[in-house]
């Protein structure tokens, strides 16, 4: 019964975290870096990693092996959510390690259980949590590590020896920046075993054969291919007041705070600073570990990062720790000097305290979840799933944006490739490839929008526009463009239906599925049979029964001269056909029966054009609509 009451808040607060790391855990798309981890470290074999990949990407040889592992596990990669599930319980470790840290720190339970809730709700910890990189695992057998390595200082056991030596070689291995933790404990170590060299040397001897391990990767994968010289980091450069007005907000809050991180940066440096100054009357000790963990990793990250552009929070996640620690025992320190005023027992008093922490962790977690300028990946799923169903054998599909997250979702038939290929190619060469690749395709698709910022932005839907005609437009999540040859091949005999004696239709397609816009798309083939002395409309309708908001059967229309106003019925070329494109939205029908009727008018009069049977349209299709989600005949 003893250990139930100790340990159940600790079990629920676990039960809690992992509830929050769950929640909508496959909701969001796959990111870029993240669809590149499943592509290319989980489906991809080991051997094939390290020789085709890792040459060209700043990551350790392990995650390749750990991300290959977990595929075989979960049997695929066809699950978002099992994926992420790596991550999940990799970073729920650090509850409970924290928790122990916590206790062994301040040899209080209350206090690390209010370690351990500030774990359990952190939004930079969740957000990693839920993403198929190494950095939620990481950050979890990090604190893992630290919290052996202080009981290996503190017991100097055979079992902490090699419980230690196995957690830090794991953690040191999946990713280059852990080694700043690591000289951190050292130097803790240096102070704690000043009088016990022996025990001293073996740490050092110890983590340094790790270290060498990971060199000698590093060497093998990065440096003897040239990746390491030539890689300049693909984050911003190195800046001191970013510890303050980037680093703190984000290594506290996340990097889904929904207030300005500047101030919230000054703030936090206040708190700490304050926090620092009472955990230092308490315990210099305590002090000495948290200051180290907390403060080392980033200023060698700074260091690092004079010559990488790599300064970001994540990799120093590791000293998001120290972080909590250092609040939890600021607040514990203030609970007791306050006990008497408040009458209250001290954890609750330090509960109470970190409440303003709780309340923005709770406020960047919602923005996290539910608000959508926070979301952290473009709705590849939903462009993916239109395009399967969409593209044919014989078409082209050039994403844009050269995003990884693309290929895990696309799964057609038709080719694909990312153009521009990379920030740097030049205009002259995109449009070489584009002038190779013409008349190969039926038709070409466009998806999604190319990075920001980049000087061949606008090249390829420049080409495409100038020599193509749009023949769909659409917003699957991400823009989706289709475009096809000007010139059109019509059966010769086609059957014709002529409006008076200026123009024929030879033929018509009508999609009936909606666009993701809401609109049914309708290519009309029409043959000029005689210049006009006006300009001429065509028009699509749907026409059903009565329509209370029109006060006719007209329901929907789309209305336009000939393919936009680029051909003039005044000058067209007579006996050339060309594809005319109509959108007829949906967003007003109401389930029933409709009929698609198309026709031609004068714009100026508003008289239209009879066919041979005196009406003034011509009927392509009846169709039956049902609402989204119902079956349309």
């Amino acid at each position: 019964m003893t250990s139930l009451r100790v340990y159940a808040p600790l079990i629920l607060i676990v039960l809690l975290g992992f509830g929050l790391r769950l929640k909508d855990l496959a909701a969001v798309p796959l990111r870029g870096d993240e669809a590149f981890s499943v592509l290319y470290w989980a489906d991809l074999p080991v051997s094939v990693s390290l020789t085709q990949i890792a040459h060209g990407e700043p990551h350790t040889p392990l995650v390749y092996a750990v991300g290959r592992a977990w595929r075989h596990l979960i049997g695929g990669i066809d699950s978002v959510f099992a994926l992420r599930c790596l991550s999940v319980f990799g970073n729920l470790i650090g509850l409970p390690a924290i928790f122990a840290l916590g206790w062994r720190l301040s040899r209080q339970r209350r206090l690390g259980l209010l370690a351990a809730l500030m774990w359990a709700l952190h939004p930079f910890e969740i957000w990693h949590s839920q993403e198929f990189r190494n950095y939620g695992y990481w950050a979890g057998m990090s604190v893992a590590t630290l919290w052996l390595g202080l009981r290996l200082i503190d017991r100097r056991r055979r079992l902490d020896w090699l419980l230690y030596a196995a957690a830090a070689a794991f953690t040191t291995l999946t990713i280059y920046t852990e080694p700043f933790t690591t000289l951190a404990l050292a130097c803790f170590a240096l102070v704690e075993w000043r009088h016990d060299r022996r025990s001293l040397r073996r740490l050092l001897l110890l983590q340094a054969a790790i270290g060498l391990l990971l060199v000698a990767g590093f060497v093998l994968l990065q440096v003897l291919p040239g990746f390491a010289s030539a890689y300049p980091g693909l984050l911003q450069a190195f800046a001191w007041s970013d510890y303050v007005t980037r680093f703190l907000p984000a290594l506290v809050f996340g990097l889904t705070l929904p207030l300005d991180p500047a101030p919230v940066g000054i703030a936090l440096s206040l708190i700490a600073a304050l926090a620092g100054a009472a955990v230092w009357r308490l315990s210099p000790r305590q002090f000495r570990f948290l200051a180290l963990t907390a403060l080392l990793p980033l200023l060698l990250l700074g260091l690092v990062s004079s010559r990488y552009n790599l300064f970001h929070p994540r990799y120093v996640l590791s000293a998001a720790p120290a972080l909590m620690l250092l609040l939890a025992l600021g607040s514990w320190e203030a609970a007791r000097r306050s006990r008497r005023l408040l009458r209250l027992p001290i954890g609750w008093v330090a509960l109470l305290l970190l409440a303003p922490w709780v309340f923005i962790a709770l406020l960047t977690l919602n923005a996290h979840f539910n608000d959508p300028a926070y979301r952290r990946a473009p709705a590849w799923n939903e462009v993916g799933a239109f395009l399967n169903a969409r593209v044919q054998e014989e078409d082209l599909v050039i994403q844009l944006s050269v995003d990884p997250a693309f290929g895990y979702y696309y799964r057609a038939s038709a080719p694909e490739m990312a153009l521009p290929a990379h920030s740097t190619q030049p205009p002259a060469e995109i449009v070489a490839t584009l002038e190779e690749l013409r008349g190969s395709y039926d038709s070409v698709y466009l998806a999604a929008r190319e990075q920001a910022g980049w000087a061949n932005t606008g090249v390829v839907e420049g080409w495409m526009r100038d020599n193509l005609q749009e023949v769909m437009r659409t917003d699957a999540g991400l823009p989706v463009l289709q475009f096809m040859e000007w010139s059109v091949e019509i059966p010769a005999d086609a059957r014709s239906a002529a409006f008076g004696d200026s123009v024929a239709l030879l033929g018509h397609q009508l999609f009936r599925d909606p666009l993701p816009t809401g609109e049914l798309l309708l290519w009309l083939y029409w043959k000029p049979l005689a210049k006009t002395e006006t300009a001429l409309k065509s028009f699509a309708h749907i026409y059903g029964a009565m329509n209370p908001a029109t006060g006719s059967i007209l329901w929907a229309q789309d209305d336009q001269f000939p393919q936009r106003g680029r051909l003039d019925a005044r000058s067209w070329e007579i006996g050339k056909v060309f594809r005319d494109v109509y959108y007829l939205p949906t967003a007003s029908l109401a389930d029933g029966d409709y009929q698609v009727s198309v026709g031609w008018y004068d714009p100026g009069s508003g008289q239209r054009l009879s066919l041979q049977d005196e009406a003034d349209s011509a009927t392509l299709e009846e169709i039956q609509y049902r609402a989204p989600g119902e079956t349309s005949a």
